[in-house]
């Protein structure tokens, strides 16, 4: 009987730890039509949360998340691609994941994302809001190659980006599944992989050329929990724990275990204007006295583009954006405790 309670034991830890892998089918149920994805991404209030990351390896890890505070920041649904508002121009989509975040009190975003699942690769064309389209991926972005297993990697290359003919941006990602084991979420324990992310940009302007290297990962269940480990510089890489802007989690509706309610809003932006804006943005606010002001300026990741400090005197902030890529950004304010966050749309 010993012997026995023993074996079961070893088979239930080889399980636990396997390595798995994730396919066609999984995906086809994973975004089957109008299922429900809840966001959750750690407070937007702080910047620096210890993560661990872990390595590249052939033995099993332990990604255990359960500690990170979390706020509600989305909601998704899978559609048909005929109710989104740009569908005829990536007529090759056959499924729109249509989301909704939050900002702050009075100020949500809606995205649509133009997506195309095909039997060996899931394929970004572009990504809108309701006015325009403001992404275009052409040929389409790889975001994943199925199977999704351990050993695998593909390159996913944009179209330089120009902003005038002096000064444009090419950009390439490179990916592969390199670990492998745990996820532990507030909602259970999961196997997953580990995918790690290369963002290579090389910029190029009338003064030269700039490289640099931006690192993520993404953890991934069969079920499409997905888990982004920070968007980390190059001073972190080879570091298995390391220092994190954010953590975000997605995963069916019931499935992340984080009850979903909107975080607490507490106004102290008053406006934006032009919004969106190509060169400067006027920030006004609403704080009494002369208190310093922290300006952010982040992407839908977390990432942060901008950090300023200045005084609150004049109730308004003028924010250059002119180096910035066009896109959707969250604007954010800090001061006296308070924060608040708006939308800004940059756009040429």
């Amino acid at each position: 009987m010993k012997n026995l309670l023993t074996a079961i034991l070893a088979m239930m830890c080889s399980v636990s730890n396997a390595q798995i892998t994730i396919t066609y089918q999984d995906f086809q149920a994973g975004f089957m039509q109008d299922a429900v994805f809840v966001t959750c991404a750690t407070p937007a209030e702080k910047t620096g949360y210890e993560v661990f990351v872990g390595e590249a390896s052939s033995t099993a890890q332990t990604w255990d998340i359960t500690d990170l505070p979390m706020d509600y920041m989305a909601l998704s649904r899978v559609t048909d691609p005929s109710s989104a508002p740009f569908s005829g121009d990536f007529p090759d989509c056959n499924f729109v994941l249509y989301e909704k975040y939050w900002f702050g009190e009075g100020d949500t975003l809606y995205t649509w994302n133009y997506k195309e699942l095909q039997n060996d690769r899931l394929l970004l064309h572009g990504e809108s809001d309701q006015y325009e389209v403001y992404w275009t991926w052409d040929p389409p972005a790889v975001q994943s190659v199925i199977p999704l297993e351990m050993g695998v990697s593909w390159i996913s290359e944009r179209d330089s980006t120009a902003y005038t003919p002096e000064v444009y941006v090419i950009s390439q990602n490179e990916s592969v599944v390199d670990a492998f084991g745990t996820l532990v979420i507030p909602g259970g324990e999961y196997p997953c992989i580990r995918v790690k992310q290369d963002n290579l940009s090389i910029s190029h302007t009338p003064v030269g050329t700039d490289t640099s290297i931006i690192r993520s990962f993404n953890l991934y269940t069969k079920g499409m929990i997905e888990v982004h480990l920070g968007t980390i510089l190059e001073d972190q890489f080879g570091l298995t724990t390391i220092w994190s802007n954010g953590v975000k989690v997605s995963g069916r509706q019931g499935t992340v275990g984080i009850k979903p309610e909107l975080p607490s809003l507490n106004t102290l932006i008053t406006g934006v204007f032009p919004n969106p804006a190509a060169e400067r943005a006027e920030v006004s606010f609403n704080l009494n006295g002369n208190k310093n002001l922290r300006v952010l300026l982040l992407d839908l990741t977390g990432r942060e583009i901008m950090n300023h400090v200045t005084t609150a005197g004049e109730q308004k902030f003028v924010l250059d954006v002119s180096t910035v890529p066009v896109g959707v950004y969250a604007l954010k304010l800090e001061a006296s405790g308070r924060s608040d966050s708006r939308k800004l749309v940059i756009c040429r």
